[in-house]
């Protein structure tokens, strides 16, 4: 038995670290266990593995590195992407994938995780090795979320408070981005000036972290009738409205 060089699982692994890390291979300070020459089954499926992926919008098979893959684990269980047989596509054979995961499935991980153990591997750029960096989840309330290179701790009531938050300032009108500065167009800031200052109140001390970035990510825009709910609330209860524009100067 010996441990992954990458993550530091403990089993019988049979892949050599000489033969899949190159000198290319730039990730070696994030390795758990850098000394052992050996690297795990998932880890080697992450490191080399590609997959086949239908894409309609090009209308053709398009085929994926497994490292750019956004993935669900339940302890050793691949929740998410499904895996379907494999196809020969271009004289290459290998699995094929149902689905790759849309931002609004990820958001419902993070709001209701599995029953642990299980591990949230989420890519953004899709050009870096994330999954094996992955700490195991042991408590649907306070659990670890590997988010590119990031490891960002989620308490989950705060977490489902900021992103509530944070989808409010979009249902006003507001964009990621400006949310993610705070530099908040004039014009939407003067319609919304009785109504945005509670929720930025709860969003701007998270600015700049990996968790509003992680919220960003995920974030979905409320739908038409949800976007009135919230405006007729404040409107009826001018006093949770108090911070406004004026707490700026």
């Amino acid at each position: 038995m010996v441990n992954c060089c990458l993550c530091g699982s403990i089993g019988d692994w049979q892949y050599s670290t000489n033969e899949l890390l190159s000198k290319y291979f730039t990730s070696r300070t994030l390795c758990k266990c850098p000394d052992s020459s050996f690297v795990c089954d998932r880890c080697n499926w992450v490191l080399k593995g590609r997959v086949w992926f239908w894409n309609a919008a090009k209308n053709k098979w398009s085929d994926l590195p497994v490292r750019g893959i956004t993935v669900l684990y339940s302890k050793n269980e691949l929740l998410f992407p499904r895996l379907l047989e494999p196809r020969t596509e271009r004289g290459k054979t290998w699995p094929v994938i149902e689905s790759l995961a849309l931002r609004s499935q990820i958001r419902e991980w993070l709001l209701s995780p599995p029953e642990p153990p299980f591990t949230i591997a989420i890519t953004e750029s899709g050009q870096k090795y994330v999954l094996p960096w992955a700490q195991e989840g042991l408590d649907r309330d306070f659990f670890p979320v590997q988010f590119e290179l990031d490891s960002v701790w989620i308490h989950r009531a705060e977490f489902t408070d900021l992103l509530q938050h944070y989808e409010s300032l979009m249902g006003l009108g507001f964009s990621k981005t400006e949310i993610d500065s705070g530099q908040y167009h004039s014009d939407r800031l003067m319609s919304a000036i009785s109504t945005y200052g509670q929720h930025e109140a709860i969003v701007a001390p998270f600015r700049g972290s990996r968790l509003l970035a992680l919220v960003s990510h995920v974030a979905q825009k409320p739908i038409a009738q949800e976007v009135n709910a919230i405006v007729q609330d404040e409107i009826i209860n001018p006093e949770t409205t108090k911070i406004g524009q004026l707490s700026l100067f």
